[in-house]
């Protein structure tokens, strides 16, 4: 385990600003309710629903939730050939949890946190404050799926029969603890999948902390000054991984800035800019002062990531909040009723997937609009009255009068529509086949 040395500078500054931000999201997001009363963002696995912004998602909209996936994956690959690894170090919690156990042990021990010298009772201590913070933290992890207030009202309550939370959020605890107290730059250097294939994804012209050989080598040997590294090793020293940015780039590295912000400090006494800062191999070997942001790779995933985003934006946009499912019944066969009148059950699920009730009436055409199929259902006019998050399952009669021509036919397309009688744009049209009988009356 690795306790690195504090430094501050302008990249620690604002990677401060950054993740105060996203621990603010992060801690405030499970406590926002919408002015309709419903959650900001929750994931209800019970009930199989995702609210997200004053609406609620169902697995059958996978595309969505596979497009917000992919835009993720894009967007880490986009950014990364931009910039390079990034995520790790401004937004990662692995990365953004370590400094705040950091800033917890350095608060209750000051300089003596880390050290081997540190007094036991303030060692405990330090631990019994990771164990809360684990805690608080594990508490609004589990608030996204359990609801923030629901938990919080049984646990002031100690209401805790029949409910699985209590052993999740124990066990995320827990395993908070034990990841950011002992495991902390392991995972990073041995475990994170993204270490190992950033390297793929970047280039020279890739714009990360980067160490500027040329000036830097060959370093300064005891008195005998020939590059202008100092040989001062702060930046291995303030390395919360524990690499030498020096050796070149590294699966280690997580790009936190700590060791250019070191580095700024101790040029500064040289009266010399710093060696180590955020540039590209290429402007260091070449001696560029630009950066070369357009090239095959940004361009390829930056377009990639534009269709993504565009087809995630259009399919909400466009999205309608009601599911129909249709499928033809079969345990009743299709018939004539009479020489030419055709019938045929099918069975219709209605999910509404709004947060309101929904009027739903129910018709079918055919596929050219000219004629209507006379419509059993049941129910007054075929109109379904279907409160938020109810699915109903029915079945309905459809019956068509076909023509000569159409009875020698396998099968008459029509189209199944369903409209919510207060909103007509919520409208959803299913074209389904009238099987013809093998054996025709």
């Amino acid at each position: 385990m690795i306790i690195s040395r504090p430094v501050s500078g302008v990249i620690r500054t604002r990677r401060n600003i950054v993740q105060a931000i996203l621990l603010g999201l992060f801690f405030i997001s499970p406590w926002i309710v919408m002015p309709s009363g419903t959650r900001f963002i929750q994931l209800d696995i019970p009930a199989r629903r995702f609210h997200f912004l004053g609406s609620f998602y169902i697995p059958q909209e996978g595309i969505i939730l596979f497009l917000m996936l992919l835009t993720l994956g894009l967007s880490l690959f986009f950014f990364t050939s931009l910039i390079g690894r990034v995520w790790c170090g401004w937004a990662c919690p692995q990365t953004i949890y370590i400094d705040v156990f950091d800033f917890f042990g350095r608060l209750v021990l000051g300089k003596k946190y880390g050290k081997q010298d540190a007094p036991k009772a303030g060692v405990f201590a330090v631990h019994l404050v990771w164990i809360l913070v684990s805690l608080f933290a594990s508490f609004h992890w589990v608030a996204y799926f359990a609801g923030s207030y629901e938990m919080f009202d049984d646990i002031t309550k100690l209401n805790f029969a029949d409910k699985s939370y209590p052993y999740i959020l124990g066990f995320f605890t827990i395993a908070m603890y034990l990841d950011m107290g002992y495991v902390r730059e392991q995972f990073c250097k041995y475990a994170c999948p993204y270490a190992r294939f950033q390297t793929i994804l970047m280039d020279e012209h890739s714009y990360n902390i980067t160490y500027d050989y040329k000036r830097g080598e060959p370093r300064r040997n005891k008195k005998e000054k020939i590059g202008d590294c100092v040989s001062c090793n702060m930046c291995l020293v303030v390395c919360p991984t524990g690499i030498d940015i020096r050796e070149g780039m590294q699966i280690g590295c997580i790009a936190c800035g700590k060791c250019a912000d070191a580095c700024t400090i101790v040029m500064a006494k040289e009266n010399k800019p710093t060696l180590i800062d955020y540039f590209s191999l290429n402007q260091i070997a070449e001696g560029e002062k630009k950066i070369k942001w357009i090239r095959p790779r940004t361009l390829i995933y930056g377009s990639l990531l534009l269709i993504v985003v565009s087809s995630a934006l259009f399919k909400l946009g466009t999205r309608i909040p009601l599911s129909v499912k249709t499928v033809a019944d079969p345990t009743i066969e299709p018939s004539f009723i009479d020489q030419k009148t055709l019938r045929q059950l099918y069975k219709v699920k209605l999910y509404n997937i709004s947060y309101s009730t929904q009027n739903l009436k129910i018709s079918a055409f055919t596929v050219d609009g000219n004629r209507e199929l006379t419509v059993r259902t049941g129910n007054t006019e075929n109109i379904y009255s279907i409160n938020s998050g109810e699915v109903i399952d029915e079945r309905i009669i459809l019956e068509l009068d076909v023509t000569e021509q159409e009875k020698s036919y396998k099968s008459v397309p029509i189209v199944l529509h369903v409209t919510e009688t207060n909103n007509p744009s919520i409208h959803v049209e299913r074209k389904i086949p009238l099987s013809i009988p093998l054996f025709k009356n």
